[in-house]
């Protein structure tokens, strides 16, 4: 080959590697550079490689836009990153698609695409418009006194435990004398009140081990997958390379859900009867009978259905009350202050109720601003564009997978000021009542969490009882820095012991 051919040989190479780096749709959000097969995923990771959804912002202040576009693999993709166009997205019904048809998706649900998580058009109106209608009847998502009460009864049950000690095996392996291991130590409680939703009834002492079992399965999901989608999103592939990739334990967590739910509905349907109404199971085993019913209900729907439905509760809340006592035990004042509001509200003659939420504004902001501050979720789920659009001025092509990036807006100096003090105050008016919260730890619009009312009365009434019968303390020796948390589709807490003294 002579020189001249040589070079220009090589100026062709250059363009088309340029081209491949930079290139992308005309009139899309400004790009994030790309490298051969897992495009800017790897720069993501180059980063941050256990948090690389913390990578965005460098992009975002390079690229000087907060709606910014990159390529997970071949796939290209927008996240967003401000307040405005995150509430569009989310109110919008072009951006309520999902993705539908990646393979590890559809592995955790016989090869389908069932539940509501990761579903979309008709099949997802459908079972949504279901869900909510008859679970409401339940008390998720509405109050409602049958489960309130049987709420109250399990956190007397989960009080009693921690002062008199550990029985069962399960409960000595989770509590040793005044240690307790969180958030383990909230997965029967947490397990067995959603649970009760759903079947109509509830696990008994000597039966934890199974609420424990689905939440320690919802904690491994979680921590399974990758905020941004991960690896597998991109090369399916790779999902034959055992856990490298979070595979293995992606499906352990799902088999097991599958396993303890098909289990309970065998001995649902043998017990049911036209006239049972004893939790959600059995309004969807009635639709079930229907002659007229859509194609959209059969059982394997109801199976992943339940566990879509029973996963926030599984995973969430107890995740979101472990950073508030972490957080309370790092910020002793703040502590202090929750707790004598308790004592002058509620006192110690009865429990915290859900009655007292508007009283206890303290113990709410608190709440809200762990939410706001560990954003269980950062990336959210992905959702998908289902037809061309724009947003924010520019071009969405029909497909393109959104990511919107809530952890951004949670720590927006323009919002917040200093997003990274923890300060309830900021939840506060000047006369002491609870302010508006813009804060969407739970989402938004079309796809907000259908648990989100379920979950704030499940941790406040829990870290009411904990903050009003017990003092926390680190324990000696053991490592306790805020940043010990464990990346994944939600970002959770390390498992720690702490020491109850009780007040």
């Amino acid at each position: 080959m002579s020189p001249f051919l040589a070079v220009i040989f090589m100026l062709l190479v250059i363009y088309k590697l340029y081209k491949f780096v930079y290139d992308k749709p005309p009139n899309t959000p400004p790009g994030i550079a790309r490298i051969p097969i897992g495009g800017s995923y790897w720069l993501l990771l180059w980063k941050n490689y256990t948090f690389p959804h913390l990578a965005i912002d460098y992009y975002v202040k390079k690229l000087k836009s907060t709606i910014v576009s990159c390529y997970m693999g071949d796939f290209l993709t927008v996240i967003v990153n401000d307040y405005k166009n995150i509430k569009e997205v989310l109110a919008r019904e072009e951006f309520d698609g999902r993705i539908t048809n990646a393979d590890f998706i559809k592995d955790r649900a016989f090869g389908k695409e069932l539940g509501v998580f990761f579903i979309d058009g008709t099949k997802w109106q459908e079972q949504r418009r279901f869900a909510l209608r008859h679970m409401r009847d339940f008390g998720f998502g509405r109050r409602q006194e049958k489960l309130e009460s049987e709420i109250m009864d399990e956190m007397t049950l989960f009080l009693d435990i921690l002062k008199s000690g550990p029985i069962h095996d399960g409960e000595k392996e989770i509590l040793k004398g005044n240690l307790a291991l969180f958030p383990d130590i909230l997965y029967a409680s947490a397990g067995n009140n959603i649970w009760n939703v759903m079947f109509g009834h509830k696990f008994d002492r000597s039966e934890h081990d199974i609420p424990r079992r689905l939440c320690r399965a919802g904690i491994m999901l979680l921590r399974a997958n990758d905020t941004t989608g991960g690896a597998i999103f991109q090369r399916p592939f790779l999902k034959y390379f055992g856990n490298i990739f979070g595979y293995k334990n992606h499906m352990i967590a799902s088999n097991v859900m599958i396993d303890i739910v098909k289990e309970y509905l065998k001995y649902q349907k043998t017990t049911f009867t036209e006239n049972d109404d004893r939790g959600f199971i059995d309004r969807y085993l009635k639709r079930l009978n229907e002659e007229n019913k859509s194609n959209s209900f059969t059982e394997e729907q109801l199976i992943i259905l339940v566990i879509d439905m029973m996963f926030p509760a599984f995973a969430a809340v107890p995740s979101v009350i472990t950073h508030v006592i972490k957080y309370l035990m790092h910020h002793p004042r703040i502590m202090a202050k929750v707790q004598n509001e308790i004592d002058n509200v509620v006192g110690t003659g009865r429990l915290v109720t859900w009655e007292d939420r508007k009283d206890l504004s303290y113990l709410e902001a608190t709440i809200r601003e762990t939410m706001r501050i560990e954003t269980l979720t950062p990336l959210s789920i992905p959702h998908r564009c289902t037809k061309d659009t724009t947003l924010g001025g520019y071009e969405i092509p029909a497909n393109t997978p959104i990511f919107t990036n809530l952890a951004a807006v949670h720590h927006d100096p323009d919002i917040w000021g200093d997003p990274e003090v923890f300060r309830p105050e900021r939840f506060l008016k000047e006369d002491g009542k609870l302010a508006k919260d813009i804060t969407m730890p739970f989402g938004f619009g079309h796809r907000l969490c259908a648990g989100e009312t379920y979950a704030r009365y499940n941790m406040f009434g829990t870290l009411g009882l904990l903050l009003q019968n017990f003092n926390f303390f680190f324990v000696e020796g053991q490592q306790s820095s805020l940043q010990d948390k464990l990346p994944g589709l939600g970002v959770t807490p390390k498992e720690l012991w702490i020491r109850l003294e009780l007040r």
